[in-house]
């Protein structure tokens, strides 16, 4: 279960990652070693089996556990099984799982099977089922024409292999130095003395 502990840790360092500063998550990757994607996926492959195993165990428990109370409270005073009680008990049951999924959605995204997978697909080497044709072609694209692309390339790659996240974020750093350019030549066209003049 230890392993299932660090795991989560992980997926919550990722979360916290997520959410910060973009510069923040460039220098995180940018320092992984491959030692240690190695390492990681190698715990999280560990932790997905025991959470798998953990939460179905929680969840049927948790059901169980409910439903069993519901019957006890019906079936108390006397043992006759009824019409009544059986759908009481079975609407009981469609409720109890209904909810279950529900809360089990919304864990999901934050430690869930969605979120093991993102955990998985960030840290995988770039592949035709990960990396689309666009994607790296794009990736490419910004390596070209902005230095700031091409200098994360040639640090990442001097110590280890691009990974899935690496051309995510090469693309969003050339995405990033395009949108400055762009509105640097807005905030410029028409400086030479021939603005536009308003309809009104």
């Amino acid at each position: 279960m230890i392993a299932l502990f660090r795991g989560l840790g992980l997926l919550l360092e990722d979360n916290e990652l997520y959410h910060s500063p973009f510069e923040k998550q460039v220098d995180h990757w940018k320092k992984l070693s491959d030692q240690q994607i190695r390492e990681e996926v190698n715990l999280l492959a560990k932790a997905k089996c025991q959470w798998l195993m953990a939460s179905i165990v929680l969840w049927q428990a948790s059901s169980l556990l409910i439903l069993g109370l519901i019957t006890n409270y019906l079936w108390r005073d006397d043992f006759h099984i009824t019409f009544t009680r059986v759908v009481i008990v079975l609407g009981s049951w469609i409720s109890i799982l209904f909810v279950i999924w529900f809360m089990a959605n919304m864990f999901d995204r934050t430690a869930g099977f969605e979120r093991w997978m993102k955990a998985f697909n960030s840290r995988a080497r770039i592949s035709s089922d990960a990396d689309s044709v666009d994607e790296v072609a794009e990736a490419l694209e910004m390596a070209k024409h902005y230095p700031e692309v091409l200098d994360y390339k040639q640090a990442v790659t001097a110590n280890r292999e691009l990974r899935h996240e690496d051309i995510r974020i090469m693309r969003e750093l050339g995405r990033m130095r395009q949108h400055s350019m762009l509105v640097g030549e807005l905030n410029h066209i028409g400086d030479d003395g021939l603005r536009l003049q308003p309809a009104f």
